[in-house]
């Protein structure tokens, strides 16, 4: 049985990508960069550096459609990093991230919202080690203190969370990257972590991507980052966040036209720098919710539009994109996160999109070990009914245990439900018995045993690239 969800007609998809052409060439987009502005200038299009806006013409937004087309054909691959949005998968089971960059996360023992500290990071991430479904353990929350409590000074934050995420998980994801010093320390824990330069180079990590400030805004830092990524090589993905209603038209598809404006608006500065880079792409919309002034991650329309965009992408560009599944509207574990949830990750399977973050909370600004199990339940659940084979060879055996049922009887006591019964028998518990569940596997799993790390000499590298970091940073 193979499920599966499609918003689109190629026709609907290349008429989206003429819009986009048309925001592109006709309202512009700014980019506060020199560097991208001067690029675009000399490449054609039109540039007011007063405005910091650029106009850039169909012609050129193709071109580096095209280019993009034949890196990919050349064997180049395209490397999407990011800890709450969810991608193609590759082995059609679960591949779920704990990941987010929170700055907060649940302490379930007193129910309170915490700064993120090492001790907590560390919980977090031996979960993430320990669980089989996880494929994916970058940086849930970023750590403020270290180990004794001591303040984390806010420069060295993320590279001290990487060198503790990398010391302690063989699944080493993705890390918030918030100032171009900070890229070649990451790239070196990288490296370590991987075993070697090529080992990184096939499966990056410690790096992530940079959003766009919808509409059609690209802030200097985020800029800057990209370009310097773009110019070592490294995974360059940008993800813009628009907010139907507020920051795009209301319409699911005014979402998708900014987004991709902004995605091949980017895509097109960066290649006029950086011919050869690739440049890859995802969004996390919403909605704005009128009568509460504020914005939705979790309206149904939100994750309809973000795969709306993949099949722009998959259609007209041969590219995956993410979508941020992610997110979560609900304050606090209850009913309403993992009804949110559920259904967000029923059409991010629908899409092919198995790579589930679990454990955020609060739009993606707190992080809760309880809610990354409970969503694994929910993602089992999906997987067990929805990517579940049906085997027609067993088909002359169920008519035997119809006819020894015979008519009224049943089939409750029959080998054959014995045998069969757990393969295609699923159940959610009550909200309130899955979070006290999640919280008592939690503490089992955590509790008095021997967890990975990486080897000494390997960790005394890491300490070293801190030490390092503390200097230039």
């Amino acid at each position: 049985m193979k499920l599966t969800l499609k918003l689109l007609d190629p026709a609907g998809c290349t008429r989206i990508h003429e819009a986009s052409l048309e925001v592109l060439s006709r309202t512009g987009m700014t980019f506060e960069s020199e560097q991208l502005l001067a690029g675009l200038s000399r490449a054609g299009a039109e540039v007011d550096p007063h405005r910091r806006t650029a106009r850039i013409p169909p012609s050129l937004v193709e071109s580096a459609i095209s280019r993009t087309k034949s890196l990919l054909a050349s064997g180049r691959r395209l490397h999407l990093l990011n800890g709450v949005t969810s991608q193609k998968g590759t082995t059609g089971g679960i591949e779920a991230k704990v990941s987010g960059g929170c700055e907060q996360y649940l302490d379930w023992e007193s129910q309170a919202m915490k700064p993120a500290t090492a001790r907590a990071l560390l919980q977090c991430v031996r979960l993430g080690e320990l669980l089989p479904e996880v494929t994916f353990v970058g940086n849930p929350i970023v750590m403020r203190e270290e180990m004794d409590g001591t303040p984390i000074e806010e420069r060295l934050r993320r590279v001290k969370t990487a060198a503790l995420i990398a010391k302690n998980t063989r699944k080493v994801g993705s890390m918030e990257v918030w100032s171009e010093k900070e890229i070649d320390l990451l790239v070196e824990i990288g490296i370590v972590a991987r075993g070697s330069r090529e080992g990184f180079d096939d499966n990056p990590c410690l790096l992530t991507a940079k959003e766009t400030i919808s509409p059609l805004f690209l802030d200097r830092n985020a800029g800057d980052i990209l370009l310097a990524l773009a110019d070592r090589g490294l995974p360059c993905t940008v993800i813009p966040m628009p907010i139907s209603g507020m920051s795009a038209p209301a319409s699911p598809l005014g979402s998708v036209i900014v987004a991709n404006a902004e995605i091949l608006g980017v895509m097109t500065a960066i290649q006029t720098v950086c011919p050869e880079a690739l440049v890859g792409a995802g969004i996390i919309s919403g909605v704005m919710d009128m009568r509460a002034g504020t914005a939705s991650f979790s309206a149904p329309e939100a994750i309809l539009q973000d795969i709306a965009l993949t099949e722009v992408f998959g259609e007209l560009y041969g590219m995956d994109c993410l979508i941020g599944t992610g997110y979560t509207d609900a304050e606090h574990p209850g009913n309403r996160g993992p009804a949110e949830k559920m259904l967000k990750f029923l059409l991010s399977f629908l899409a092919g999109h198995t790579t589930y973050p679990v454990g955020l909370l609060r739009s993606g600004s707190v992080f809760s070990p309880e809610q990354a199990l409970v969503d694994l339940e929910l993602c089992r659940l999906i997987h067990g009914q929805l990517a579940c084979r049906l085997d027609t060879g067993l088909l002359g055996a169920i008519v035997d245990v119809v006819h020894e049922a015979g008519i009224r009887g049943d089939s409750l006591g029959s080998d054959f439900t014995l045998r069969h019964y757990r393969e295609f028998s699923q159940a959610v518990r009550g909200s309130d018995e899955m979070y006290s569940a999640a919280y008592e596997r939690r503490t089992a799993l955590l509790a008095g045993r021997d967890f990975w790390e990486i080897e000494s000499e390997k960790a005394r590298e890491i300490d070293r690239i801190v030490r390092t970091a503390e200097s230039i940073l």
